[in-house]
C-alpha cells in the first residue's frame, strides 16, 4: 500500500485505472429486484464477506462459519481452536 495512514490517504481517480481492463459480467438475477436487476453498488459487494473470511483463515488458520466477524467471534474462535489461551 502506497499510502498506510488516512493522513494521506489519496482517492483513486480515473487517470489510477488501468488502460487495459478485461471485463467478466456474470449474470446472476436479484430475487426481490424488479425483473432481477441489481443495484450498480451491489456487484461489488458480493465477494467481500467471503473475502474477509478468507483473510481470517489465511491469518490464523480457522475457519468462522457466520458473518459478521466481530472481533469477540474471532477470539473465541481462536480460544476454541487452542491458538491463544
Amino acid at each position: 500500500m502506497q499510502n498506510p495512514s488516512f493522513v494521506d490517504y489519496r482517492i483513486a481517480t480515473s487517470a489510477d485505472a488501468p488502460l487495459v481492463m478485461e471485463t467478466i459480467i456474470v449474470e446472476v438475477p436479484q430475487d426481490d429486484g424488479p425483473f432481477g436487476a441489481r443495484g450498480i453498488g451491489e456487484h461489488s459487494m458480493v465477494p467481500t464477506v467471503p473475502a474477509i473470511a478468507n483473510a481470517i483463515h489465511d491469518a490464523t488458520g480457522i475457519w468462522i462459519g457466520d458473518p459478521p466477524f466481530s472481533a469477540e467471534k474471532v477470539y473465541l474462535a481462536l480460544l476454541d481452536a487452542g491458538i491463544v489461551k
